[in-house]
């Protein structure tokens, strides 16, 4: 009896020993993926602009603008205007142009050689562009309440610029556009480097001055006549003359 009883004790032993010893480990639980958000885009990008924004044309040049809920209406003549309901908006130009706010909130846009081919004027003159990179700029309304804003748009500041005859000798008959007789620091680039495009004979000293000193006190005038014949005078003197130094 003392076999048997021996062996069945070897096997109760053997079988608890089978019921402590450890299980194969669970493996443990693989981290839930992390997926990483992609970043907003930047309102202020002007690739962002370009792929996001709404046309705004004038002649061959055509700016990208995006704001909620803008509307851009051409104009007879070629210009157009743009509104903002909520009075922020970004406008950015073509690539290989630049866009350059200006110290009165207008702006030029210039092409890759640095000529002027449009120029914005904000409308009403409450509003302002502000510069945000070489080729896109901010437009928002003025004062600290949001409110509505908007810019008038041309790349036409001289609609004619003819050589004729008058007294005294050679003149230049430019008559403006809309647009630029409104007065800004824009229309008034616009104005001079369109006259010379049209007429190269018109850049000779005096001509320039005549013509800004025709936009600010003569704006209203059908055309404005330049002599190449008169003197360079300082600004005082040429106002004093009505734009007409002898």
């Amino acid at each position: 009896m003392t076999r048997p009883r021996a062996l069945l004790a070897t096997t109760l032993v053997l079988l608890a020993l089978a019921g402590c010893s450890p299980g194969r480990a669970e493996p443990a639980p693989s981290p839930s993926a992390t997926t990483t958000q992609p970043a907003p885009p930047d309102p202020d990008d002007p690739a962002v602009v370009r792929a996001t924004g709404v046309p705004l044309a004038s002649g061959a040049v055509t700016l990208l603008v995006a704001a909620p809920d803008a509307t851009v209406t051409p104009q007879d003549d070629g210009s157009a205007r743009l509104s903002v309901p909520d009075g922020d908006a970004r406008l950015a130009a073509p690539e290989g142009m630049t866009v350059t706010a200006l110290s009165d909130g207008s702006a030029a846009v210039h092409d890759a050689t640095g000529a002027f081919v449009a120029g914005l004027t904000p409308d009403p003159w409450g509003a302002r562009l502000t510069q945000l990179g070489p080729d896109v700029v901010r437009l928002t309304a003025a004062g600290a309440t949001p409110g509505p804003a908007g810019v008038w748009f041309t790349a036409a500041a001289v609609d004619s610029a003819v050589w004729g005859e008058a007294e005294g000798g050679r003149s230049l008959a430019v008559t403006p556009s809309a647009w630029a007789r409104v007065g800004s620091l824009a229309g008034r680039e616009g104005l001079w480097a369109q006259v010379v495009a049209l007429a190269p004979d018109a850049d000779v000293p005096g001509m320039q001055a005549q013509l800004e000193c025709h936009e600010l006190g003569a704006p209203d005038k059908a055309v404005w006549n330049l002599e190449p014949w008169r003197p360079a005078v300082d600004a005082l003197e040429m106002i004093a003359a009505r734009c007409n130094p002898r």
